[in-house]
């Protein structure tokens, strides 16, 4: 019986002819889809501006002197202070690199984030007594977003695993397909962030558009900045 030896890398012989070695199948690394990219960018947008009207807001529950523990709201408007410096950071840099740095790490951070977030929605509907419950339009568009960004990751994973699978790699995406996505991710993160800051107290201490073209001669002052006004008059 014929005995197979090596004859040389990548060959080895069998009753007396060479034949060739399959080379092990090589996938190229997986890297963040054009769209999955521009999508996330948009919403590491919304996230910033998001949390940055949740610190006002829960500066001004500080200044009322309603914050329960004010240690406690020092920490969160430190940590959502710096949450939204770092989102806004990590959407330029996406932007301006076109590509997701250390993805695996900014999809944990978003899991713990909106993990957080979630449990402070939920605290503050279930919190008694039953008076002092509320439903923040704000953390609600800031919780939302994030979902969206794990979601869109999950979406890219799975796709990742199904081009490995059949052996391809990914297409560069169409203009078409680029401005499409461009449009309705603007629309949808500029809708919730929209809804989300004007439930902020920065946001209701906003002008209203309106305002802007009444006679220099007789303003009208929103309601709001009225009663802060009348409020230092009284002290």
């Amino acid at each position: 019986m014929a005995t197979v030896q090596p004859v040389g890398p990548g060959f080895h012989a069998s009753h007396g002819t060479l034949r060739a070695a399959r080379p092990a199948p090589s996938f190229p690394a997986p890297t963040a889809h054009p769209l999955t990219t521009l999508y996330v960018s948009l919403a590491a947008l919304g996230v910033a501006a998001l949390s940055g009207a949740g610190a006002s807001s829960l500066i001004a529950g500080l200044a009322g002197g309603t914050a329960p523990a004010p240690w406690l709201q020092w920490i969160s408007i430190i940590a959502t202070s710096a949450w939204s410096v770092a989102a806004l950071l990590y959407a330029f840099a996406a932007l301006r690199t076109t590509k997701l740095l250390w993805a695996a790490v900014a999809q944990k951070t978003v899991a713990v984030a909106a993990a957080l977030h979630l449990g402070a929605l939920l605290l503050g509907m279930w919190r008694l007594p039953e008076t002092t419950r509320s439903f923040d339009l704000t953390l609600a568009g800031l919780l939302l977003l994030e979902l969206s960004v794990l979601a869109v990751a999950g979406w890219q994973r799975t796709s990742d695993a199904r081009a490995r699978s059949n052996a391809r790699t990914h297409h560069a995406p169409s203009a078409l397909a680029l401005v499409a996505t461009l449009f309705a991710a603007s629309i949808l993160v500029a809708a919730v962030a929209t809804v989300g800051m004007a439930s902020s107290a920065a946001g209701s201490l906003a002008v209203p558009h309106s305002g802007h073209g009444e006679s220099q001669h007789n303003p009208q002052l929103p309601s709001n900045v009225q009663q802060l006004k009348n409020s230092e008059h009284h002290h």
